[in-house]
C-alpha cells in the first residue's frame, strides 16, 4: 500500500464519523480500491443504515464490478428512502405560501410531485399558488383561466385538477399519464384557441399516443422512462440531503 492508503485504511479502523467516511471511500474508489470500498460500504451501512451517499457508493461499486443486480437493489432503496423525504418539498411550499412566495412554493411542490404524482391537493395548491403568480407579475403568456374539477376519461380515477395550465399539463406528461395531460391541453387550447405553442404540444402529444403500441416496445419504453426518472431524481435529491437530513 501507499502512505496515503495507509492513511485511509487507519481512518477506516477508527471509528470515523459517516462524513469523514464518504470522503475517504469515494478517495479510494477513484483510486481503483472498489474490492475494499464494497467491503467498507458494507460494513458500515451496519452502523449507518440510513445514509443515502454510502448507499450510492455502494451501487456505483456494484455496478463498476458487474454486480448489476446488486447495484439495482441498492439504487431502490435509496429511491424509496428519497421518495420517503418527499414530505419535506411539500411542508416547505406550504410555508413558502404563508409567506407570500408564491414562486418558490409552485417550484417545491413540483418537486414534491415527482415523487407524489397525481395528489389533488398537491395538485390543486399548485394551481392556486401559479394562480397567485399571475396576480402578483401579470398574466401569464400560456396561461388559461381556471376550471371546473373534471375526471380524465382516459385515466379513470385520476382527477384532472381545476386547473388548467401548461405546467399541470406537462406535469401529467412526466408522470406517464398522457391522457390526462392530452385532456389538459385540449381544456387549455378550447380556452385560448390562439395559443399556438399549446396548440403545437397538443397535437405532438396526440401523435405519442396514436403511435405503435405493441407490448414489447411498450414494455422497453416504461423501463426507460422509469430508469431516467430515478436518474433525475438522484441527481437532483443528492445536493440536498445533508440539508434535508437536519431539518
Amino acid at each position: 500500500m501507499t502512505e496515503k492508503d495507509d492513511i485511509s485504511d487507519e481512518i477506516l479502523n477508527h471509528s470515523p464519523s459517516v462524513d469523514s467516511l464518504v470522503i475517504v471511500l469515494k478517495k479510494m474508489k477513484k483510486e481503483g480500491h472498489l474490492s475494499e470500498v464494497l467491503q467498507a460500504c458494507v460494513r458500515f451501512l451496519r452502523i449507518y443504515p440510513d445514509d443515502i451517499r454510502l448507499r450510492i457508493l455502494l451501487a456505483e461499486s456494484y455496478a463498476e464490478t458487474g454486480f448489476i443486480s446488486l447495484a439495482q437493489a441498492q439504487l431502490e432503496k435509496v429511491a424509496s428512502m428519497i421518495d420517503s423525504l418527499a414530505p419535506a418539498y411539500r411542508l416547505l411550499a406550504d410555508i413558502y405560501a404563508k409567506q407570500q412566495r408564491h414562486s418558490e412554493g409552485a417550484d417545491m411542490l413540483r418537486r414534491y410531485l415527482t415523487h407524489c404524482p397525481g395528489e389533488p391537493e398537491a395538485l390543486k395548491s399548485l394551481g392556486e399558488m401559479e394562480t397567485a403568480l399571475v396576480s402578483d407579475e401579470g398574466p401569464l403568456e400560456k396561461e388559461g383561466p381556471l376550471e371546473e374539477v373534471v375526471t380524465s376519461d382516459d385515466e379513470p380515477g385520476d382527477p384532472l385538477v381545476d386547473f388548467a395550465t401548461p405546467t399541470i399539463a406537462e406535469l401529467y406528461y412526466t408522470q406517464g399519464q398522457t391522457g390526462a395531460a392530452i385532456n389538459t391541453y385540449e381544456r387549455i387550447v378550447s380556452n385560448n384557441p390562439d395559443d399556438q405553442d399549446s396548440i403545437r404540444r397538443l397535437n405532438e402529444l396526440k401523435g405519442m399516443a396514436a403511435g405503435p403500441t405493441g407490448t414489447e416496445e411498450k414494455s422497453a419504453g416504461d423501463l426507460r422512462t422509469g430508469k431516467e426518472r430515478l436518474i433525475m431524481t438522484l441527481e437532483r435529491w443528492l445536493p440536498r440531503i445533508e440539508e434535508i437530513k437536519h431539518v
